[in-house]
């Protein structure tokens, strides 16, 4: 029965009647692939896995890097995140004029990741959940390095970093020592495959 549940699944997200989701998510791949890191929008399922490890509390906020066309969003509404405790962050002009569209309750920041600490500058909230769908192996060490570093800054202590990839290996050496990996979980129900890693920033001594 499981089985048959996740082919169900799978085949709910080739056929979803979304085609303008598709669209606006290919167009923008077309323009800059480094960015996007894969042609098709993440499926349901792995947003809602990575909805369900964000933590949600009245007084502190979750940010959502590469909002993309707002699969994962959706997932976070549907768990009962209100749209207020939410901030967008996603750098392609078509994407964040698709999501504005999409979410017009939810703030959304025209801007690039690497700058993340300037692009927040004015939130005087605190920052409890970064949830992100960047492509961080696809973009450069430089700019991974930025993202990476501009994460615990933000971040309220011992805050939670949520990210996805297709890269399925061991990655610990890929994070720095500030991130410690809490959690993680394969999905296969995805085009491609993924894996959700769930990092607890320890503050620094």
């Amino acid at each position: 029965m499981k089985i048959k549940k996740q082919w169900s699944e799978f085949k709910h997200c080739l056929t979803r009647n979304q085609h303008d989701d598709k669209v606006a998510f290919v167009k923008s791949f077309l323009k800059n692939p480094k960015t996007m890191g894969a042609i098709y929008p993440s499926s349901k399922r792995l947003a809602k896995i990575m909805a369900s490890y964000a933590v949600f509390s009245q007084n502190q906020l979750i940010v959502e890097l590469g909002a993309g066309t707002g699969v994962i969003t959706q997932a976070m509404l549907s768990r009962g995140i209100p749209a207020e405790r939410i901030i967008a962050i996603e750098s392609s002009p078509d994407l964040v004029e698709h999501f504005r569209m999409h979410f017009p309750k939810i703030k959304v920041i025209a801007g690039d990741a690497s700058h993340l600490a300037e692009l927040l500058k004015n939130e005087i909230r605190p920052i409890g959940t970064i949830i992100s769908a960047l492509p961080l192996r696809s973009l450069s060490k430089e700019v991974t390095e930025r993202i990476l570093s501009a994460i615990p800054a933000v971040l309220t202590p011992h805050g939670r970093y949520i990210q996805f990839t297709y890269d399925l290996r061991n990655n610990a050496r890929f994070y720095p020592q500030q991130y410690q990996l809490a959690y993680k979980k394969l999905v296969w129900v995805n085009i491609p495959p993924a894996k959700v890693e769930v990092y607890t920033i320890l503050p620094q001594e």
